[in-house]
């Protein structure tokens, strides 16, 4: 195995054990409880905004506005596993696949790719918002979190 193919199955691996958090809301101290966990498109990572490779995450927050269509504050926490967990050894083969594969998902087949997670400010305000960068070409309308609004959209 080449360096880079082992770098990237070991990825692969790890993403798919969950060996990161899967914070949605960020309170002081950067942690959610049920009560103030926000609902909607984004802030979880099996609704995750569906955008293309990492310049559309970027392009996507740029274009988000606070309620008040004031441009947030956000920054890229890292990646928070796989979409969906995996829960036999044929999703866990569907995951890999879709890791390896740049293939559009077809029809109804279950998502199992690795997220993304952005802190977001609005003034006091944080809230964690995921992002799946792995939907190309870009889909043409985005889903909007509840209390933003996208600008042009």
């Amino acid at each position: 195995m080449t360096s880079h193919s082992s770098t990237l199955f070991l990825l692969v691996v790890s993403t798919l054990l969950g060996c990161a958090s899967g914070r949605s809301s960020l309170e002081p101290g950067g942690m959610a409880t049920a009560q103030t966990r926000p609902q909607g498109p984004g802030f979880t990572k099996d609704s995750a905004i569906e955008v293309c490779n990492p310049a559309g995450e970027r392009a996507y927050f740029d274009r988000l506005r606070c309620s008040d269509g004031v441009p947030l504050r956000y920054k890229r926490t890292g990646s928070y596993g796989s979409r969906n967990e995996t829960r036999t050894k044929e999703e866990e083969q569907a995951a890999l696949d879709q890791m390896m594969s740049r293939a559009a998902l077809a029809p109804g087949e279950k998502d199992f790719h690795v997220v993304d997670g952005y802190e977001v400010r609005c003034g006091h305000e944080t809230v964690m918002i995921y992002a799946d960068m792995y939907h190309c070409p870009e889909p043409e309308s985005h889903a909007v979190p509840p209390g933003f609004t996208l600008e042009g959209g």
